[in-house]
């Protein structure tokens, strides 16, 4: 089922928050009065969300939505606890006041008050997607734009406000998962699960199709029709959002990254991340905030 909210005219949306967060094992969460529209996507890692009365049991390829001025709680798994995106939209933000470049999230915040800010809880309802659905997809990416853009510094509201505008637009083509959950076949499944837990390793697509006991052709198959990728780009995809989480949420040095995510050249390493992103891996690097 698809979305179809749309932007009235009037409507001034901005986005006021947007940041990397890596939890610890187990680690648990609850913001219980998130005013904002807001997007979560899962780097890497798994565990579970709940909001508005519904729990998604989350890993990477996941982008979950949830409505204006939401409770939610986040719980890690234990054995690799999942590292996430946010990204919180304001979707109308009076032109008369200037923004305040923060979300509200915690009882006695003045900013749950604040008169500028205005949002329909019913226009957004809570949803889960995959990065397989381009909305979805472009979302996550405009996040990432706008965490590289709130990390240097000085805030551009203009521009935060064409990029909340953008959002919103991408949002009304935004489609629910459940259908193409159930499509992706079981053997795909095991090989992506097989290639997140052994991301620091040599990745041949011999050895990813034995772990679904498949053929390569088969498997190369499967990656192409079910991701529009192959399952080289694939892994190369899941091992830089790897890296970028590490590098954003840990003290680790570029060339231990680089070990980690499977990259034994750090130089070749960073000539891939800086193709990926725009800019070089010590660049991007920034502190652990709060999701």
């Amino acid at each position: 089922m698809v979305d179809v909210t749309l932007l009235h005219p009037d409507d001034d949306p901005v986005v006021v928050g947007a940041n990397w967060y890596r939890f610890t094992s187990g680690e648990q969460i609850v913001n219980p009065h998130v005013m904002s529209v807001s997007f979560i996507w899962i780097v890497s890692g798994g565990g579970e969300i709940r909001a508005g009365g519904q729990s998604w049991t989350v890993d990477a390829q996941h982008v979950v939505r949830l409505p204006w001025h939401h409770r939610v709680e986040y719980r890690a798994n234990r054995r690799g606890p999942f590292h996430i995106g946010t990204l919180h939209v304001v979707p109308r933000y009076d032109r008369s006041a200037p923004v305040v470049p923060r979300v509200a999230h915690l009882p006695g915040d003045p900013l749950l008050d604040d008169p500028a800010r205005h949002g329909d809880a019913a226009a957004f309802r809570p949803g889960l997607s995959t990065m397989r659905n381009a909305a979805a997809r472009r979302i996550t990416e405009f996040g990432t734009i706008a965490i590289e853009r709130l990390g240097e510094g000085a805030f551009d509201e203009e521009y935060f406000r064409a990029l909340g505008r953008l959002i919103l637009f991408e949002n009304a083509a935004w489609a629910d998962s459940h259908a193409q959950q159930t499509a992706v076949p079981g053997s795909l499944e095991l090989m992506m699960t097989f290639i997140r837990h052994h991301i620091a390793e040599p990745l041949t697509v011999a050895r990813v199709a034995e772990a679904a006991r498949c053929s390569e052709t088969t498997a190369q198959r499967l990656f192409t029709r079910h991701t529009g990728e192959s399952m080289q780009a694939w892994i190369r995809h899941v091992r830089l959002r790897e890296a970028g989480s590490l590098l954003r949420t840990t003290g680790m040095r570029v060339s231990e990254v680089a070990q980690l995510v499977g990259y034994p050249d750090p130089l070749y390493f960073s000539r891939a991340f800086r193709r990926a992103y725009g800019v070089s891996p010590t660049q991007f690097a920034r502190d652990t905030v709060r999701p």
